[in-house]
Parts: structure tokens; sequence; C-alpha cells
């Protein structure tokens, strides 16, 4: 096994993240370094005890379909499996043995038919509800896998963890981008994520229309800023201190007016948590659009609680926190509870702070 061939497998392991082929290609090039006959990547389903082949390599399909709706009942190897940990491999011939090989029938009534004699499988990953192997099968006329098969192998088997990980996470990352999209779509105002140095992450297509009326690539546009987008950008994600709320007014040569709201994205937001990076949510409410109400954006951008939401538009009318808990008929103690938990959340640290971030809010989404 050369270093040429090994480093090739890798490569199309990473590769596959993006390109199904490439990852068929390095199973295709692992069965010909361990001379087998078969191989595939195995999901068990430990929920309905269901076991699906998937990216098979040299696929036969009367094989496969036999044993995913026949034999997988039966298999063996599952009563090992319980015992593996990720990396460790499962070998017919070592663990259940040549004799009750034999006299299996998932071996004479399955293995045998199809002139398959021996099989490993190695668990990749293991998770709360489903387990992933990748299987290699000798035919008749080779010999039974053994331990040495299996260690020539082990170095590639991080690779394989480590690219489905990717896999999976880019997957998850573009299924959140489509549906994200999906719903921007359907807001009444333009909305956009946008990272420090003004690269757009997500928007709707309102929003892309005023990215080039916010940030015009260097050139005069038609629409001019109260402040610097730029500057506003750099300090809602600034990383020590963000500033909570921002806004700005802006008009064009006809006097058509709009707010601008830029507004830092909690760290602990799903798409923060998935970008890994500081990023600021802007909201732009034009004069004549249809205003949004503040509850929900305080919901959905700050993950306030239904009881943190009511308490929050009362202090943004300008009520204290006595009147507000008075009006809202809760304990005062309770309010200050929520009130800490709301400042946790929007990322103020005193009611004045956030007073203020709200009245800019609301006034926003008003379009006052």
């Amino acid at each position: 096994m050369n270093q040429a061939s090994m480093h090739g497998v890798i490569r199309g392991l990473y590769e596959g993240i993006l390109d199904p082929g490439a990852w068929q290609h390095s199973l295709r090039a692992l069965t010909e370094m361990a001379g087998t006959a078969h191989a595939s990547m195995m999901v068990w389903d430990t929920v309905r005890d269901q076991v699906t082949v998937n990216e098979i390599v040299n696929p036969v399909e009367e094989l496969f379909s036999t044993y995913e709706n026949d034999f997988q009942a039966v298999d063996p190897a599952k009563a090992f499996a319980p015992r593996l940990v990720p990396g460790a491999w499962y070998i017919d011939a070592r663990d259940l043995g040549p004799h009750a090989m034999a006299r299996h029938p998932f071996y004479c009534d399955f293995f045998n038919r199809f002139e398959l004699r021996s099989y490993v499988a190695c668990l990749v990953e293991r998770q709360p509800h489903y387990e992933v192997y990748f299987s290699m099968q000798r035919a008749l006329s080779q010999e039974a896998f053994s331990g040495e098969d299996t260690r020539a192998l082990d170095w590639v088997i991080p690779h394989m963890r480590s690219a489905i990980a990717m896999r999976d996470r880019t997957l998850g990352l573009s299924t959140l981008a489509a549906l994200s999209a999906r719903l921007l779509e359907r807001l009444a105002f333009a909305v956009a994520v946008y990272t420090p140095d003004r690269r757009m992450l997500l928007a709707n297509t309102a929003g892309e229309r005023w990215a080039r009326r916010l940030d015009p690539a260097g050139k005069t546009g038609d629409w001019h800023l109260s402040r610097g987008f730029a500057d506003m950008l750099q300090a809602a994600c600034n990383p020590g201190r963000p500033v909570a709320a921002q806004a700005a007014r802006a008009t064009d040569a006809s006097g058509a007016q709009a707010q601008v709201l830029v507004l830092p994205l909690p760290p602990t937001h799903i798409l923060a948590s998935h970008w890994q990076q500081p990023a600021a949510v802007v909201v732009v409410h034009e004069a004549d659009a249809p205003s949004i109400l503040l509850e929900t954006v305080l919901r959905d951008l700050y993950a306030l609680t239904p009881a943190e939401t009511r308490l929050a538009t009362r202090l943004a009318t300008g009520e204290g926190l006595p009147d507000a808990s008075r009006q809202l008929r809760i304990r005062h103690e309770t309010a200050r509870t929520q009130l800490k938990s709301i400042f946790l959340k929007t990322g103020c640290g005193s009611q004045a702070q956030l007073t203020h971030l709200l009245s800019r809010l609301a006034a926003t989404l008003e379009g006052n």
C-alpha cells in the first residue's frame, strides 16, 4: 500500500463532502487495497432496528436488497455491535468463528448463495438513534478476513469519521440556509445578516436590494445614510462589547426615507453557532411599508419568552420596572428575575441601555 494511493483515498473522502462520486472513488480504491468483492456504508437505525445499505462498491442489486429485506434481522454482527467503540472492527472469522459461520443461516442461506465467504464491519460513527458502519465482503474463492487485514485499514477510519461529520454539518447548513431563505421571503421588510467585513451571509430579496443601497461598493449610491454602514456593522460585531442596537435614517434624492436598524446576532442563536463568527442582523423598514410587531422581533431575534417579551414591551414605552410589574400583575422580584434574563439575552448591561435599545427598535419598526 503506497502513500500516493492512501493520499488519494483520503482526498476523495473529503472531496466527497460535496461530490458523492469522489467518496465512491475512495471506497472503490479501498476494496482494491483490501482485495474484497464488495464494500458499502451501512446505517443501522437502532430505534427501528433496520439496516440500510448505501454507497455500494461493485453493487449486486439482489444481494443488498435481499440483505435489507430478509437477512439483516439475523445478521450475527448485531450481537457484537454494542461492544464496539468507534474505530473498532467486527471480524466474523475472529468473533463468530469458522464453525459457527458454517452452521449459521446467515451464511448458509444467504452469503454462500451469493458466493461470499466472510465480511468485516467497522463502527465509524455512533449517534443516539443510529450507527454508521463501513463494511467489506470477500468471495468464497478468497480467504476469510483476519485482524491483519483490518489493521492495514485502520488509518482510513478517522478520516471517514471527520468527512462524515463535515458532510453532515455542510448538509445541515445548506438545509438551514434554504429554510431560512424561504422564511425570510415571507417578511414584509428587508432583512440581511452580515459579517464584520460587510460580507452578506443571508438575506431576503428585499435585503439583497437594500445591500446595494447600503454598501454600494465604493460608488456613490442614490441613498445616503445618516451613519456609516461599515462602522455600524463593526460596532454590532465587536466580540468584546457589541453595541446592542443602532439606527440610521436612509434618504434618497426624491425624498424617500427608510429606517435602518443594526442588531448584533446573539452568540447563542443557531445561525451564530453554525457560522462561528460575529454577525449582525440588518433590518430596513421603509416609510410606506407595513409595520411589524416589536414582540415578534424580540422573540425571533433574542429568544425572549412570552413573559419576558411582555415585560420588555412595557419597558419600551418608558415605564419603570415597578410600574411595569404592577401593570403585568407580577411580583417585583419576578420582574427583576425576568429583567436579568432579558439583559443576558439582549446583551444589555443596564435598564437604561435596554430602554435605549427597545426605543430605537420600536421607533424603527414603526417607521418614525
